[in-house]
Formats: structure tokens, sequence, C-alpha cells
């Protein structure tokens, strides 16, 4: 029997209040970025640094709670991290979050996302490969920091060739709040299911979930598609909505969103 501590009785409310600040951080950057009217001229070029000060105060507000939250719920659920350990569930005991095999894992993770940008991925989307791979594979926290940190430190200044610190900001928590919320989506509703079931309904679900999140195909994402969408005026936004629906999904995403979540799935019963 271990001696380490049960989890405390304020959890549960501290949960309930991250999940408020989280509904109030999706609202509160919706009513943002529509006040900031951020498809007008009046903000300069695409991608321009008054746009990446407004992109990256709107990922501040909607997508710096969802980081927080899912960190703070992962490490609640004492079953998935004992899931997680390779250790049979022992509800008098308390398990850590974050272990040194999940800190190895995140570490690796924020590299390999990192260099996956060495291919554009509107060409061959090799980082919707990684970023899927490991939220599938370990879980939200390796997904999202692997994505969020990766983009930060290595991807974005490096690959993609971006300097200002507010895009670089903004692109982290954007990219690293899909992926957190994608990891629990999976975890919740989708591991637990029958293989079959997942290598289909799962399937299927998983694809979709992330796709409204991140690129909107056809429809405007919640979080990240919206800004992503939105880095210029009106018409520049309209061709970047075009490009994505027409070539990139198609072509370049959905193909390697497929793969991970194929391949990923295979290893778990390997445990690597």
């Amino acid at each position: 029997m271990s001696n380490v501590k049960a989890p405390k009785k304020g959890s549960t409310l501290l949960l309930t209040l991250l999940e408020i600040w989280v509904i109030a951080g999706l609202i509160a950057g919706t009513i943002f970025y529509i006040a900031m009217d951020f498809t007008s001229t009046k903000w300069g070029v695409p991608q321009g640094p008054e746009r990446m000060m407004i992109m990256c105060a709107y990922t501040v507000i909607s997508c710096l709670p969802i980081w927080v939250w899912s960190i703070y719920r992962y490490g609640m659920q004492q079953k998935w991290l004992a899931e997680d350990m390779g250790l049979p569930y022992d509800p008098s005991r308390r398990y850590p979050l974050f272990t040194t095999k999940r800190v190895v894992i995140c570490a690796l993770g924020v590299s390999l996302f990192g260099i996956s940008g060495i291919i554009p991925a509107t060409t061959f989307d090799l980082p919707q490969f990684v970023a899927s791979f490991l939220t599938i594979l370990y879980g939200p926290i390796e997904g999202g920091i692997g994505v969020g940190l990766g983009f930060l430190l290595i991807r974005g200044p490096i690959f993609s060739g971006y300097s200002n610190p507010f895009q670089l900001i903004g692109y982290c928590l954007g990219d690293g709040s899909i992926y957190f919320l994608a990891g629990h989506f999976y975890r919740q509703f989708i591991y637990y299911k029958p293989l079959r079931w997942r290598m289909t309904i799962g399937l299927v679900s998983y694809v979709l979930f992330v796709n409204f999140l991140h690129v909107g195909w056809f429809i405007p994402g919640l979080t990240w598609g919206v800004i992503w969408s939105g880095l210029g005026p009106l018409d520049w936004t309209l061709a970047q909505r075009a490009f994505a629906n027409y070539y990139w999904c198609p072509f370049a995403w959905l193909p390697n969103i497929v793969l991970a979540y194929l391949v990923a799935t295979a290893l778990q019963r390997f445990k690597v």
C-alpha cells in the first residue's frame, strides 16, 4: 500500500472554476475578435505587426485557459495516470502527472514537431502527422506541449522564419490548445472503445473534431481556425479559406492526420 496522499477535496472546485474560465475565455475572445474588426484594412498588410499583436491577445484570452485547464484536468484523472505509468490503478494512491517518462516524451515531442517544419505544411503536412501521433499515442499533455513549444522554439523561428514574438506566442498558444482539447476528446470518448469502433467511428470523430478546431474545412474553426483564416484583410482571408478548402485540407492535411491516427493506434498495444 502506498503512502502517497489522496486527491484533495478542493480539486473538483478548482476544476469547475477552470472550466468556467475556458468558457468565458472563448466567449470573450470571440467578442474581442469581432470588436477589433480584424479583417478590416485598417490593421495593415496580412500578418503585419499590428495583426500579430491582436492575434496574440486573442490566443491569450481564448487559448491560454485551455492549456491550464487541460493540464490540471489530466492530472486529476488518476486512472489515466496509472495507465500511463503501466501500473494497475489503486484508488488509495496519488499518481504524479509529470513523471520522468512524460517529461522526456514532451521534450522529444517538442523536438520532433519543431523539426517537422522542415517540410512546408501546405505541401505535405508532416507537422500534422507529428501532432496527432503524439496526441493519440501519448495524450493531451505530450500533444499540446509538443506542438505549442515545438512551434515557439523551433518550427516558428527556424523553419517558418518568424521573428515577431507576438506571432510566435500566438501560434504556440493557438496550435497547442487544439491538441490539448483533442487529447482529452480522444482519451475520454475514443480510447476505451473496442478496436473496430476506434478504427471507424473513432477515426472519423477525431478527424472532424480536430478539423473543426484547426482549419475548419468549409466550416470556420472554433478557436484557431478563425484566427488562422483572418490574419489579413477580407479578400486575403477569403483566398486563404479557398486554399484550405480546395487544396490544403484534402491533399496535405487530411492524409497525414488519418495516417497518424492509424499508426498511433497500432502502436498503443505495445505501450511504446
